[in-house]
């Protein structure tokens, strides 16, 4: 096994810390090679390899949720939150059966 580096990529409108948050990269390097995030792949979802509104509304979609992120301003609005200053955590993992 050999150490490597998670890359998160905060993407704005216009690419600069003022504009408005369009998109969630994420890349790895190990041993100064860059590894691209692999694509989602189901069915009847076209393939994406990063976080955007259209992914969002695209996976509330394809499984039936509510849409409350759409709702709450989507993610512009969680980055006007971001620009107020957050401890960010993540925790990846997925539960249809409850609603998680």
């Amino acid at each position: 096994t050999k150490p490597f580096t998670v890359v998160t990529q905060f993407i704005t409108s216009d690419n600069t810390d003022n504009g408005d948050l369009v998109e969630i990269r994420r890349h790895y390097v190990q041993n100064g090679q860059v590894i691209p995030n692999s694509e989602s792949h189901l069915a009847g979802f076209k393939p994406y390899d990063s976080v955007s509104n259209e992914f969002c509304n695209d996976q509330k979609t394809l499984f039936g949720d509510k849409n409350d992120f759409e709702k709450k301003g989507g993610l512009k609005s969680l980055g006007a939150t971001l620009d107020r200053g957050v401890v960010l955590v993540m925790s990846l993992w997925d539960d249809h059966s409850v609603y998680m």
